[in-house]
C-alpha cells in the first residue's frame, strides 16, 4: 500500500493543522528511526588493560569485566588486557571486579572515544598472599612478625620532603625531628643506629643513622616502594638491625619493562615551607634491554609554626640517575648510578650571656648548613638454575658521601666538619628447593666494608674502619597444611678500628674484633585465606660504634657536646614479637605486640648545661654553656602494642583506626628511657568512586610526662588531615593523577615528643630552660603525576 500525505490525512480525521503537522512530524521521525537501525548494523567492541592503581604498571590478570544490559562480559588475561566484542552503538555501565580489589563501576560510551583503555582499580585490603621481600629472602608469603609495604601510589600520597616525616603516623611508625631535612624514622621507640635503612637490599653507606642532624640520602620522589619490617632483623642484616628495618626501593635500573618509551613526570608543591618539588623519568624498552633516567629537583624555605618560622629550615636538593637492565630466559641483571646532593639548614638554637648585660641571657639564632654529596653504584644480578640451587641472587653496592657542616660559604680551611663515607656492600643468596621436611629456603653470604674519615676544625671524634663478613641461612619447615615453621643462623665476624684525625692522633688508635651467633624461631598459622597469625623469637645483637665510645667535643650541626663512653659493650637483644591477622571482603584487622629485653642498651643523657662548663673535653672547649649529652648504657627492656583496624562500610566508603603504644624502661634503675613516642590513635576515612577519592584523619597522640629528669615532657595534642585526589586518563594514553593534602587542617600548635630543637628564649634563666620549639602549621599539599 502507497501511503501519501493526502491519504495519512484523510485516514486521521484530524481538524486541525496543528494535530495534523504534530502527527505527520512523529510519523517522520519513527520512520527515520527504522530506517537507521536497518541500515546501522554496525557492532563495536572496547579494549583496555586492568591495573593495580597502587603500583600503577602492574597489571591484575583474572579480572571480570561485565556489561549487565547486554549481558556480556570477559576476563583479563595474564597481561591484564581484555576485549569486549559484538556491542551495539550506546551508553554502558561496565563493571569491573577482582578478588582483593574494590569493584568498580565506569561509563563507556561506544564505540569508545579511547582506543584502549587503562582501568586502575584499588586493593580492597591487605593481601594475605604478598610477599615482603625484607622480611622472607626466600619468597614465602608466611609471616612471622608485623611487616607492611607502601607502594608507589601510597608513597605519593604520602608525598613530604623527608622519609621520616612521610611514615610519620603509621601504627609503630614516628619520626626524629630535626627540621624538615633530617627527618628519620623511629620503629617502636627505636632508631639511630638500631634501625637500618636499607636501599634496595643493601645498606646505604650513609651517616644518617648516626646524629639528629643527618639525613637519609634518597629523595622521597625517588622511592618506588617501601617495605617496613618491625623488630629484630639481624638474622638478615647484622649488626644494628636490633629495632627493624626499613627498605627502599627504586626505579634507577628498570627491572621490568615494556617495549618502546615509557615514563612520567612529577610535581609536588606545599605553601607552609614555599616547598617546589619537580621530577621526570623514562625508560627505553626492549627485547632484552632496558634504559632508565631520572631527575629530581626539590627547594624549600623555612617551616612555619603558628607562633612563628622554624629558622633555617631551608633546603635544596638535586637527583639524577641512570640505570641499565638485561633480560633473557633465566638470567636478569641491572647496573645503575645516581648522584645525590643536598643543602638544608638545621634549626640548633644556642643560648649565650647578653653582652650588653652579664646578668642576662640571649638566644643565639642558627646558623650552621648541612652539605651532602653522595655517589651511589648497584649492581643486581638472578640467575635461575634447574639444581638443588633453583636461583642465585647477587647484589652489590658502592656509595661515597661526604658532609660538610659549617655557616656558609666559608673557607675550605674554616670549615667546622667534614665526615667523608666510603661504604662497600654485597650479598649473594642461594635459594634451594624443598627437600626432605625443609621447604624453599636460602643460604646467603654479606660483605660490608665502611671507611670513615673525619675532618676539620670542629672533628669531635675519630673515624671508623669497619670490615663485616657474615654467613646465614633462612629455612622454613611445613608442619601441616596451617602450621609452618621457621628458624635461621647468623655468624658474623667484625673488625672495627678506628681512624685519627687532627685531635685523635695515630697512636690513640684502637682495634676491636667480635664474632657474634644470632638467630630466630618463628611459628606461622593460617587456618583459611582470612585469618593468619606469627611468633618469633629472635636474639640480636648491636656492636658500639666508635662514635658512641670515642666523641669527645662539640658538635656543631647538632648544636651540642657530644660525650663518649670507652667502656660501652656490645648490645644483645632477645625479642617476642607476635601478630595475628584477619581479613575479609569487608574488614581487615591487625593486632601486633611485642617484648624486647636488652642488655648494654646505649643512650644519651642530658647533662646540666651550666655544670657542663667544667667538663675538660677536647674539641671546642670554649663553647659558653653548650648542651652537653653523654653516652651511657644500661640494661633496658620496651614494649607495647600496634593496632591497624580498617572496614569497608559501602562499596565506596572505608573506614580506618589505627593504635600504637610503647613503653622503654631501665632494668637497672626503674627509670624511663628517652625519646620513647607517646600513646597515639589515628580515626580516618575514605570515600572512593571511581578515580576519584576523598577523606580524612584525625590523630590524637597523648602527653608524654613519662621522662628522664633531664628530658622535657609533652602535652597532648589532635591533629586533623584533609585529602582528596583524582586519576584520569590522557589524550595519548598516559594516567594524570593529582592529590591534594591538607597538614595541621586545624593550624594546631604543638611540639612534637621526638623532635630535638630547643630553644632558649628566657632571658633570665638562659641555659637552664630550655623549651621545645613549636611543629609546623598548615599545610596545604599538591602532587601531580603523570605516566605514559
Amino acid at each position: 500500500m502507497k501511503f501519501t500525505m493526502k491519504t495519512i490525512l484523510k485516514a486521521s480525521g484530524f481538524k486541525t493543522s496543528l494535530e495534523s503537522a504534530c502527527f505527520i512530524a512523529s510519523v517522520l521521525i519513527m520512520s527515520l528511526q527504522s530506517i537507521a537501525s536497518q541500515n546501522d548494523q554496525t557492532l563495536y567492541e572496547i579494549r583496555g588493560m586492568v591495573i593495580d592503581a597502587g603500583n600503577e604498571r602492574d597489571p591484575i590478570p583474572g579480572t571480570t569485566v561485565f556489561i549487565s544490559e547486554l549481558g556480556l562480559g570477559a576476563a583479563a588475561d595474564a597481561d591484564g588486557v581484555f576485549k569486549l566484542s559484538g556491542l551495539p552503538r550506546g551508553r554502558y555501565e561496565v563493571r569491573i571486579s577482582s578478588v582483593g580489589y574494590a569493584t568498580q563501576n565506569i561509563q563507556v560510551t561506544v564505540p569508545a572515544r579511547e582506543e584502549f583503555m587503562r582501568i586502575f582499580l584499588q586493593s580492597s585490603f591487605v593481601d594475605m598472599d604478598e610477599v615482603v621481600i625484607t622480611a622472607s629472602p626466600n619468597r614465602s608469603s608466611a609471616n612471622y612478625m608485623s611487616s607492611q609495604t607502601f607502594n608507589t601510589m601510597e608513597l605519593i600520597r604520602r608525598s613530604s620532603v623527608s622519609l621520616g616525616e612521610m611514615l610519620d603516623g603509621e601504627p609503630g611508625l614516628a619520626s626524629r625531628s630535626f627540621g624538615g631535612g633530617p627527618a628519620r624514622p623511629v620503629i617502636r621507640g627505636f632508631d639511630g643506629e638500631r634501625l637500618v635503612v636499607l636501599e634496595n637490599g643493601e645498606r646505604m653507606g650513609d651517616i644518617q643513622s648516626t646524629a639528629p642532624d643527618h639525613a637519609v640520602t634518597l629523595d622521597p620522589l625517588g622511592m618506588s616502594r617501601v617495605e617496613v619490617v618491625r623488630g629484630p632483623a639481624s638474622l638478615l642484616y647484622g649488626s644494628s638491625a636490633l629495632g627493624g628495618v626499613i627498605n627502599l626501593f627504586t626505579e634507577d635500573a628498570p627491572s621490568d619493562w615494556e617495549h618502546g618509551l615509557s615514563g612520567g613526570a612529577a610535581f609536588h608543591g606545599a605553601t607552609n615551607n614555599s616547598l617546589y618539588t619537580s621530577s621526570a623519568g623514562f625508560v627505553q624498552g626492549g627485547e632484552n634491554h632496558g634504559f632508565a633516567a631520572r631527575f629530581i629537583y626539590r627547594t624549600a624555605g623555612d617551616s612555619q609554626t603558628p607562633e612563628g618560622i622554624m629558622p633555617n629550615t631551608q633546603l635544596n636538593s638535586y637527583t639524577a640517575s641512570l640505570g641499565w637492565g638485561y633480560r633473557n630466559n633465566n638470567f636478569r641483571s641491572s647496573l645503575s648510578a645516581r648522584y645525590y646532593q643536598n643543602h638544608f639548614g638545621v634549626p640548633e638554637f644556642a643560648s649565650m650571656t647578653d653582652p650588653d648585660n652579664e646578668d642576662m641571657f640571649i638566644e643565639e639564632e642558627p646558623e650552621m648548613e648541612i652539605r651532602i654529596n653522595r655517589l651511589n653504584m648497584q649492581a643486581r644480578a638472578n640467575l635461575e638454575l634447574d639444581g638443588f640451587f633453583d636461583e642465585i641472587e647477587a647484589r652489590a653496592s658502592f656509595s661515597h658521601s661526604v658532609q660538610e657542616e659549617g655557616e656558609q660559604d666559608v673557607p675550605y680551611e674554616l670549615l667546622e666538619l667534614e665526615i667523608t663515607t666510603t661504604t662497600v656492600s654485597s650479598s649473594v643468596l642461594f635459594m634451594h628447593r624443598e627437600f626432605s621436611v625443609f621447604d624453599r629456603g636460602v643460604i646467603g653470604t654479606n660483605l660490608h666494608r665502611r671507611l670513615q674519615e673525619v675532618d676539620g676544625l670542629e672533628a669531635y671524634h675519630p673515624g671508623e674502619d669497619i670490615y663485616n663478613l657474615a654467613l646465614f641461612t633462612f629455612q622454613e619447615i611445613p608442619l601441616s597444611r596451617s602450621f609452618r615453621m621457621q628458624f635461621g643462623v647468623r655468624l658474623e665476624h667484625e673488625w672495627l678500628s678506628s681512624v685519627s684525625n687532627r685531635y685523635f692522633l695515630p697512636e690513640e688508635r684502637t682495634e676491636d674484633r667480635n664474632l657474634n651467633v644470632v638467630g630466630s624461631i618463628g611459628v606461622n598459622f593460617r587456618s583459611n585465606q582470612k585469618f593468619e597469625s606469627g611468633l618469633q623469637v629472635a636474639r640480636a645483637h648491636r656492636n658500639p660504634t666508635i662514635l658512641e665510645r670515642y666523641a669527645d667535643g662539640w658538635h656543631a650541626g647538632a648544636t651540642r657536646v657530644e660525650l663518649g663512653d670507652p667502656t660501652l659493650k656490645s648490645e644483645y637483644g632477645y625479642g617476642i614479637d607476635l601478630f595475628t591477622r584477619y581479613t575479609t571482603s569487608l574488614w581487615h584487622l591487625e593486632i601486633s605486640g611485642f617484648y624486647n629485653r636488652i642488655d648494654n642498651y646505649v643512650a644519651l643523657l642530658t647533662l646540666d648545661p651550666v655544670e657542663a662548663v667544667n667538663i675538660p673535653y677536647r674539641v671546642r672547649p670554649d663553647r659558653e654553656f653548650p648542651a652537653t649529652v653523654q653516652f651511657f648504657a644500661a640494661d633496658a627492656r620496651l614494649f607495647g602494642f600496634e593496632l591497624r583496624n580498617s572496614l569497608l562500610i559501602t562499596e565506596n566508603l572505608r573506614v580506618e583506626l589505627g593504635m600504637d603504644f610503647v613503653q622503654g624502661d631501665r632494668r637497672d634503675a626503674d627509670k624511663p628511657l628517652p625519646f620513647i613516642p607517646p600513646f597515639r590513635t589515628t580515626v580516618g576515612t575514605m570515600y572512593n568512586y571511581n578515580n576519584f577519592n576523598v577523606g580524612g584523619s584525625v590523630r590524637m597522640v597523648s602527653a608524654q610526662n613519662r621522662v628522664p629528669e633531664d628530658e622535657l615532657p609533652t602535652d597532648g595534642y589532635t591533629l586533623l588531615r584533609l585529602e582528596a585526589g583524582y586519576r584520569f586518563p590522557s589524550l595519548f594514553g598516559g594516567m594524570h593523577t593529582i592529590n591534594l593534602r591538607v597538614d595541621n587542617a586545624l593550624d594546631a600548635t604543638y611540639t612534637d615528643h621526638l623532635s630535638v630543637v630547643r630553644r632558649y628564649k628566657d632571658p633570665f634563666l638562659g641555659p637552664s630552660a630550655p623549651t621545645r620549639h613549636a611543629m609546623p602549621g598548615r599545610n596545604i599539599n599538591l602532587v601531580y603525576r603523570i605516566l605514559f
